[in-house]
């Protein structure tokens, strides 16, 4: 449908150019059949946007299928090559909300390793753990891009505390798929935090976590994740950090749309001047300290020497 318009005397949408059409041979409601007095129609507003927003994501998931062929993420910092100065660096950061419990430091393993994780005795986090990644390419032939992950406490009295973390560019919210209650506290907890402390623009997954526990769509929880990822714009993952199954496809669709976004990829460059300006300022700072220190030093030895002198002569 190109252009949605609303055929006023009968209240239905239609495309357009396909109701002229209607109505140049008809008199009467395409639904209805009924008799009609009035063919006047309006643009259908909230079904135009609404398509295009569509197409748009479409276009956007299309972009991002074509760059996840030619870019792979790889784990550790940014390998030698890449930090010569000819390049620009791009820092993303991405971190993994959500109850204890629900695989986030699994996943951040799983990311780490690249390899099925063994199934270990569970550990509480009680700080950020941040596992750093890169792309094995330069994007757009000019940038090189490192990525840290931080896997953020899943305590909720402590939610408050690590709000300064929450400035990501990308936001993991996981759920565990046997507990419906992990999803409510997304929902109501964890997300409305990542809202009102991160960045107003940031890209975001929505993972159902553990499905080798069981994967049965049509338990509730999955029909309140997918309500709940389409309402806020949210990709929906089914994912198990113990197999691996999609937490890899996950990540790399999340790195590659955040590359996408027009907004944060704008933020990305501008930090590198900031960056860069901070890091002027800092080299600066030393040269100037370095040279404090020196006329200091050359200036306590002349009076250590003016002081044994004038001494020398008192006694002599």
């Amino acid at each position: 449908m190109d252009l949605p318009v609303i055929l006023i005397e009968d209240g239905r949408s239609y495309e357009k150019r396909e109701l002229q059409r209607w109505l140049q041979n008809h008199n009467t409601s395409p639904t209805t059949n009924k008799v009609l007095k009035n063919k006047d129609f309006i643009i259908n507003i909230s079904l135009k946007n609404a398509i295009e927003e569509f197409r748009e994501k479409q276009i956007k998931a299309q972009h991002c299928e074509t760059l996840s062929h030619t870019l792979e993420i790889k784990p550790g910092g940014l390998p030698q090559e890449f930090q010569n100065a000819i390049y620009s660096p791009l820092r993303i950061k991405i971190c993994l909300l959500g109850d204890p419990a629900v695989g986030k430091t699994s996943i951040l393993k799983h990311l780490q390793f690249q390899s099925r994780v063994s199934k270990t005795e569970y550990l509480v986090t009680y700080g950020p753990d941040i596992v750093p990644l890169h792309l094995n390419r330069l994007f757009d032939d000019h940038y090189a891009v490192s990525i840290h992950v931080y896997d953020l406490p899943g305590d909720l009295k402590m939610k408050d505390v690590w709000k300064n973390q929450y400035k990501c560019h990308g936001a993991i919210l996981v759920c565990n798929v046997t507990d419906p209650k992990t999803l409510i506290n997304i929902e109501n907890e964890w997300y409305p935090a990542l809202k009102t402390y991160g960045f107003d623009s940031f890209e975001g997954v929505l993972l159902c976590n553990k499905i080798d526990l069981g994967e049965d769509f049509e338990d509730q929880i999955f029909k309140n994740a997918q309500r709940f990822s389409t309402n806020n714009d949210l990709s929906l993952f089914h994912t198990s950090a113990i197999t691996g199954k999609n937490v890899q496809a996950m990540f790399n669709q999340l790195v590659l749309c955040i590359l996408s976004n027009r907004v944060l990829l704008n933020q990305l460059k501008q930090n590198i001047g900031s960056a860069s300006n901070t890091k002027n300022v800092e080299n600066r700072h030393n040269e100037l300290s370095t040279i404090v220190n020196t006329e200091n030093i050359v200036l306590t030895e002349e009076r250590k020497t003016g002081e044994y002198k004038g001494k020398k002569r008192a006694c002599c």
